[in-house]
Order: C-alpha cells, then sequence, then structure tokens
C-alpha cells in the first residue's frame, strides 16, 4: 500500500528548511543591530572628547584679558583619545572665531567653537563675556585699533 501525499521525510525537511531560513534572518538581524551599537558607541565617544575639548577652550578663553583677545579664527587638533596635537595631522579638530561687539559701555567678545571630524560637524558652542571696557574697533574690516 502506497502511501498517497508528502511523506514524513519530506515534511521534516521543509520544517528544518523553514526553522533555518528563521535563524538566518534573526542572525541577521541581530549582526545589524551590533553593527549599529558598535558605530553609535563610537560616535558617543567622539562626542564626548568634543564637549571636553571644547569647554576647556572656553573656560580657558573666558579668563583672558580683553586687550589680550584678538578677532581671529584658530585651529587646534586633536587625536583619536583627544590629545592636542598639529592641526595637519589630526583626527578631530576645534576651530574658534573670536568676534567683538560694541555695547553702549562695554565690549561683547563671542567666542563660536566647532569640534569636527573629517568634514562633519560633531559639536557646536556660543560663549560670550562682557567686559565693562570699551575698545576701538574698525567698522569697515572689524579690526582692534
Amino acid at each position: 500500500m502506497k502511501f498517497k501525499g508528502m511523506s514524513r521525510a519530506h515534511l521534516f525537511l521543509i520544517e528544518l528548511i523553514i526553522v533555518v531560513l528563521f535563524f538566518s534572518f534573526v542572525g541577521a538581524v541581530t549582526i545589524q543591530v551590533f553593527a549599529k551599537a558598535f558605530r553609535l558607541a563610537d560616535d558617543t565617544v567622539a562626542l564626548n572628547g568634543a564637549v571636553l575639548a571644547v569647554q576647556t577652550a572656553a573656560e580657558t578663553d573666558k579668563t583672558a584679558r580683553l586687550a589680550d583677545i584678538l578677532p581671529t579664527i584658530r585651529t587646534t587638533g586633536y587625536t583619536e583619545d583627544w590629545e592636542a596635537v598639529d592641526p595637519s595631522g589630526a583626527m578631530y579638530t576645534v576651530t574658534t572665531e573670536v568676534t567683538f561687539q560694541q555695547r553702549q559701555v562695554g565690549t561683547m567678545v563671542v567666542y563660536n567653537y566647532t569640534a569636527m571630524a573629517d568634514e562633519k560637524i560633531i559639536y557646536r558652542l556660543t560663549a560670550k563675556k562682557y567686559y565693562a571696557e570699551q575698545i576701538g574697533i574698525d567698522a569697515s574690516s572689524g579690526e582692534v585699533d
């Protein structure tokens, strides 16, 4: 007597194929989750380093006397571990732009900080410090007299 329809071996193979496909799909999703977590961890390390470097620069700049400040743009380079190096070979850079704003009874110094990695902005901060003394600023060029 012959059995009509699928045999038990065929059913087992189909079930085995479905289970293998299911675990392959779950494994692919799990690998993507771990890859995304790794990228997020790297981005978080870069952001934390950038915040610390910019805050340190801002606190240092705000201690300067008004007479010692020039309206400039300067760049500081950092290694992968956020140690200061020459900007030409740096992995991260922090650019500081210093501008002056005249007020009625004083001068506001504005510091704009931008931390970057590979032309991608990681962190920005604007810090201001008010000085009760006036300085002469050439209106046409923005230079200090």
